[in-house]
């Protein structure tokens, strides 16, 4: 896990981008925007949709969890999440 800090126009994207485009040709890059301060629920969703998952996302926290942990856990990856200053206690636990 890494982060990257600083004001704006700093250039923590485009040293982002530079450092993502060093990476394997294969490597399975996924960028992730959050809405400022989501929820748990808003979370899963869009790892749901980042990791491209088919059918309808489960409706209970506890079976949407395991799809995620089984779905992750499947092959290494990268994913970038914008704007990480806005998640919330709730959504990082």
């Amino acid at each position: 896990m890494m982060c990257i800090h600083g004001g704006a126009g700093f250039g923590k994207t485009l040293a982002v981008n530079t450092c993502l485009r060093e990476l394997e040709p294969g490597e399975d890059v996924r960028k992730i925007t959050f809405r400022a301060r989501p929820t748990a629920r808003a979370v899963r969703y869009e790892l749901f949709t980042a990791l491209d998952l088919a059918g309808e996302p489960p409706r209970h926290p506890s079976e949407f969890d395991r799809l995620l942990k089984t779905a992750l856990a499947e092959r290494p990856r990268t994913f970038l999440v914008d704007e990480a200053q806005w998640l919330n206690g709730e959504a990082c636990g």
